[in-house]
């Protein structure tokens, strides 16, 4: 586990920083505005941090968090006078906070507990991360929750959002978290298929059944036997075939196209739509029977600008995934990150994919950057300094070190003195 620590009286800081190391990895800071830029860029598990600092407090800290690292845990470090704060503090998204003059045998009690809610959630995230889902908002922890305890049913699903918000995403999670999930996930989008041979590609046909089948053919139905049938975007299901869908729904029996012995299907349906299907059963534009069979249960997948907080964990995701484009790239400029997190993503989930696949084509430095973004979003002229670039490149070394000074000088290519002064000037102690 990663600590960062934040403590501006530099005796307390270096006790600390004893004490916390002979358990976990950690670097630590006397300036508050320092160890933010240094978590936005390398990251951090856990920050122990002071409450009352003259530069930042650690309410502002724990604001910073959010936006550059939503995912890492704060403990405050308090005096008597402000417990009340402290309180208000965990209220507003803090983990803990510790009283002043610290006890250091309760900070590794706490630390302890971080790693071992670090450890479960890790856990808990094996089955969204083999599904693809990115998440640390809490209305995706709320979608989640929801769509495990669905899953232990084989109830229908329909799952609701905008396009692109990674509708099919999410019915893989549900179907690989089922007991079905040793068996087919087969997937069908309704705006595909030409209406003529809709009915053909759900239920298959018996050779001769029109022009062109030549053979007999199963269809998507049968072929999902045992498992899950997605059907995106189900309000495009032509509206004379909803009839004999909804039959197989209630029955779960079918004839295909030009057969006349009935057969039976084991199948669980998780339906998707980017429409609302209760104004088009209303209009006569989709049949109300099938929406109420359809809708058992309802998921709707927040579109991405209401669940911003799992913008960057979206970003490195996909960097990730795109690496291989651009091998050069080891992160995300400042001035960028503060882009993609003001962009409101009309096409969501999808349009952020294509955003860094496209950004990681043209970017010819080391960090992502506005301009190959291209989100429209201003450079700031500070982050183009000789002293920003620097101070960003030092830390980077010193992080890749592992926290060693005189390794961290031995790959800059400078005396370890030039290190300390550096660090010194940037506020680490």
């Amino acid at each position: 586990m990663k600590v960062v620590l934040i403590e501006d009286d530099a005796v307390l800081n270096r006790t600390l920083k004893r004490v916390i190391e002979k358990n976990y990895t950690v670097m630590s800071f006397v300036s508050p505005q320092m160890a933010v830029e240094y978590v936005a860029q390398s990251g951090a598990d856990v920050v122990v941090s002071d409450i009352r600092m003259p530069e930042m407090t650690g309410f502002e800290v724990l604001e910073k968090l959010k936006t550059v690292s939503p995912e890492t845990v704060l403990i405050l470090m308090t005096g008597q006078s402000s417990i009340d704060e402290s309180v208000k503090a965990i209220k507003s998204g803090a983990f803990d906070y510790i009283p002043k003059p610290v006890d250091t045998e309760l900070l590794i009690y706490k630390l302890d507990l971080v790693n071992e809610k670090l450890a479960l959630k890790a856990l808990a995230d094996t089955a969204a991360r083999k599904s693809g889902i990115v998440g640390v908002s809490a209305k995706m922890e709320a979608v989640l929750n929801t769509a495990a305890r669905v899953a232990k049913t084989d109830s229908n699903v329909l799952i609701t959002g905008e396009t692109g918000t990674g509708k099919e995403v999410l019915a893989r999670f549900i179907h690989e978290n089922s007991e079905r999930s040793k068996r087919p996930f087969a997937a069908i989008n309704c705006c595909n298929l030409q209406h003529h041979l809709f009915e053909s590609e759900l239920f298959g046909h018996k050779r001769g059944a029109y022009t062109g089948a030549d053979s007999d053919r199963k269809g998507i139905i049968q072929s999902a036997y045992g498992g899950s049938l997605f059907l995106d975007e189900i309000g495009e299901m032509p509206l004379d075939l909803q009839p004999k869908f909804l039959r197989f729904l209630e029955t779960k029996s079918f004839y295909p196209v030009g057969c006349p012995v009935q057969e039976q299907a084991d199948v669980r349906i998780i339906a998707a739509t980017n429409r609302d299907l209760s104004v088009m059963s209303e209009k006569g534009e989709f049949r109300q029977d099938l929406f109420y069979r359809l809708n058992v249960i309802n998921i709707e997948l927040p579109p991405l600008r209401e669940r911003r907080e799992d913008i960057m964990p979206l970003a490195h995701h996909f960097m990730g995934k795109y690496r291989h484009i651009n091998t050069h790239i080891k992160g995300i400029e400042e001035s960028a990150v503060q882009c993609l997190q003001s962009y409101d993503y009309p096409g969501n989930i999808r349009e952020l994919s294509n955003i860094i696949e496209r950004a990681m084509i043209l970017e010819q430095g080391e960090l992502l950057g506005c301009e190959s973004l291209n989100l429209g979003c201003p450079i700031e002229a500070d982050t183009l300094s000789l002293d920003a670039v620097m101070k960003r490149h030092i830390l980077k070394v010193l992080d890749i070190a592992g926290g060693n000074r005189q390794k961290a000088a031995e790959i800059l290519g400078v005396d370890t003195s030039t290190v300390y002064r550096k660090l010194k000037d940037y506020g680490i102690g």
